[in-house]
């Protein structure tokens, strides 16, 4: 897959230059990003779509994650000045290097960039066919609340690749609960729906509460999460023949009996 300088370019401003030394330092490493992403993102599915002409948008989408990629890799080895069209010029004689704050913040945003362009992809991926049962989308897609995108869209864009990261245990304790509450059969039949862009009418509403529960519960606000939890669950119990999968497995589990200590029970305790 062949990204040109102006491609490169429109993807990162800040490598905008009327030379071609940046171009020229990082497209030796295009072909080791794309095989990153063939391995760890596209499988076979989606290396096959992305390299055909009929996928142009796919396409887009995998050469702004490899040239991110890319440029991250070898980022500190170019000795970048700030121009007025942001960095991009190797240092000369003539010129000093950015400082070490400025290279600092645009490492930030360039990771900031760089998990929003692989929420994009993983986004554009869920609609090809055939990708949502690879052994790379159950990678990717692990929870409900898998793109970074999301995190910003609910706590503004000042969410930075830091808070991801350190998103990433509340997340996974969020989607435990959700399993524990909803069962693990329906959580997976709504991961699956999303991983093939299948999601129903019905699901679409739940998969939305689901994912403020799980944001409600990163910002630690667990009073909030019971509030969304009873509601979710409200719910889901009003139409179980709607949620034939939460009514077989989750509803049971939420609604049990206490066991009754009678003459006529099979473990009638004496005493």
């Amino acid at each position: 897959m062949e990204i040109t300088k102006s491609e490169f370019e429109e993807i990162l401003s800040v490598a905008t230059s009327s030379h071609v030394e940046v171009y020229d330092k990082v497209k030796p490493h295009f072909s080791v990003s794309y095989n990153e992403c063939k391995a760890d993102v596209l499988g076979a599915v989606g290396t096959s779509a992305a390299e055909d002409e009929q996928h142009a948008a796919l396409t887009a989408d995998v050469k702004r994650w490899v040239a991110l990629q890319a440029f991250l890799a070898v980022f500190r080895q170019l000795d970048l000045v700030l121009t007025p069209t942001g960095f991009g010029v190797i240092s000369t004689n003539q010129m000093a290097p950015a400082s070490k704050q400025r290279v600092d913040a645009l490492v930030g945003h360039l990771r900031d960039s760089a998990l929003r362009a692989h929420g994009q992809l993983l986004s554009s991926l869920c609609q090809l066919s055939g990708w949502g049962a690879t052994d790379q989308a159950k990678e990717n897609i692990t929870t409900l609340f898998y793109d970074f995108r999301m995190l910003q869209k609910m706590q503004g864009p000042a969410v930075s690749h830091i808070d991801w990261q350190a998103a990433q245990r509340l997340i996974a304790e969020a989607d435990e609960t959700l399993r524990l509450k909803l069962s693990p059969q329906y959580m997976d039949h709504l991961l699956d729906a999303v991983r093939s862009g299948s999601v129903s009418a019905d699901d679409k509403p739940i998969i939305f509460q689901c994912r403020h529960i799980i944001n409600l519960w990163v910002c630690g606000d667990q009073d909030a999460v019971k509030l969304k939890m009873r509601r979710l669950l409200s719910q889901l119990d009003a139409d179980l023949e709607k949620y034939a999968i939460y009514g077989e497995f989750g509803y049971p589990v939420n609604h049990h009996e206490n066991f009754q200590n009678t003459q006529d029970s099979p473990a009638f305790i004496f005493g």
